[in-house]
């Protein structure tokens, strides 16, 4: 097998994965007559998903030239980048509700450009911050999407959880 068709297998179980997992998110009562509920987005991400390994295994299988998956490859990919993600994100993931998603997210992103070995602190910081800020204000004002500020955020304030 090609490692084009060895990775569009992987993303259409990853894919399929996420799309199934997707009929698991409840939805808020009241929610069957909304435009935009819980569900909605990750739906489209899960069906594009879908439809873009399926392409891409079809283009694989009509691609003459074959190149295959070797040992030399392998060793030249960066696993270490790719693991120190993974554990980020699982870290994201378990910092999202008790710090809610703002600081959760800078803290992503601040640890993800120093994981990519980005050296400008400064540069780091202001797009940390304006990407979480702006995705909040997106998400939450523009959209309607409820967004918890954490339990840090409503400790602080005296908000009852």
């Amino acid at each position: 097998m090609t490692k084009n068709t060895i990775g569009s297998l992987f993303f259409l179980a990853f894919s399929a994965f996420y799309f199934y997992s997707v009929f698991g998110i409840k939805k808020m009562p009241g929610a069957q007559f909304e435009v935009m509920t819980a569900q909605t987005f990750p739906f489209y991400v899960g069906i594009s998903g879908i439809v873009i390994s399926i392409i891409l295994l079809i283009i694989s299988f009509v691609e003459k030239e074959k190149i295959v998956l070797s040992l030399t490859y392998i060793r030249s990919l960066d696993l270490k980048t790719t693991f120190y993600f993974i554990v980020l994100m699982l870290f994201y993931g378990f910092i999202m509700k008790p710090l809610g998603f703002v600081i959760a997210t800078i803290i992503f992103l601040t640890v993800g450009f120093l994981i990519l070995k980005e050296k400008n602190i400064k540069k780091i910081l202001i797009i940390s911050i304006s990407v979480s800020v702006g995705f909040y204000l997106l998400l939450n004002n523009a959209l309607g999407v409820y967004i918890d500020s954490g339990e840090l955020i409503n400790s602080l304030l005296g908000a009852k959880s």
